[in-house]
């Protein structure tokens, strides 16, 4: 039997990334892994403490590292940062470590789903936090589709309905990749 790949979950800041995966690695029987809390547990810090104390650069440089251990790693669902896919060594790495599946989330709702801008670090401090998400989004979109088998959006479903069209895509991308149904 040909073993099911990992499915890679990515996507901007609250598309509800973290939501579906853990849904999605129950249904998969996969264990889950979310990247932020894994760079935040081997720092000691949170995400808004690692930017502010060390800065993004440092905070990237943890964020690959913990993306080559888990791409290394077999029955997974991974949740990346939103940032994770835009450096060409995550986005080979999380490419080549499963099917990965684009979270997609219209801006407005987006903000509405982020809450306090303060905690987020990409958000802090934008003096129109709408246009810097859809100025993010601009920038990040691409690099996004590059590397993403399938595109769900999650603006409007309800979280049962987005899992249930990631775990559809995930099997149509993995039958797709390994000629063979999961």
């Amino acid at each position: 039997m040909i073993p099911r790949p990992n499915l890679i979950l990515i996507g901007f800041m609250a598309t509800g990334k973290s939501a579906i995966g853990r849904r999605c690695a129950a249904a998969l029987r996969f264990a889950y892994c979310d990247t932020d809390r894994l760079v935040a547990d081997r720092a000691g810090l949170t995400i808004p403490e690692i930017f502010a104390s060390r800065g993004e650069e440092a905070f990237r440089e943890l964020e690959a590292a913990v993306i080559r251990d888990l791409a290394a790693r077999a029955r997974l669902v991974v949740s990346t940062g939103g940032g994770a896919p835009l450096r060409a060594e995550n986005a080979r790495a999380l490419r080549e470590a499963g099917v990965v599946i684009l979270l997609r989330t219209e801006p407005e709702e987006i903000l509405r789903r982020a809450g306090d801008c303060a905690t987020r670090p990409l958000l802090a401090g934008a003096k129109d936090p709408l246009e810097r998400v859809r100025s993010l989004l601009a920038e990040r979109e691409p690099a996004y589709m590059r590397i993403a088998d399938a595109v769900v959006d999650t603006t409007d479903l309800p979280r049962h309905e987005a899992v249930r069209r990631v775990l559809a895509a995930y099997r149509e991308a993995s039958r797709r990749r390994l000629g063979a149904s999961p």
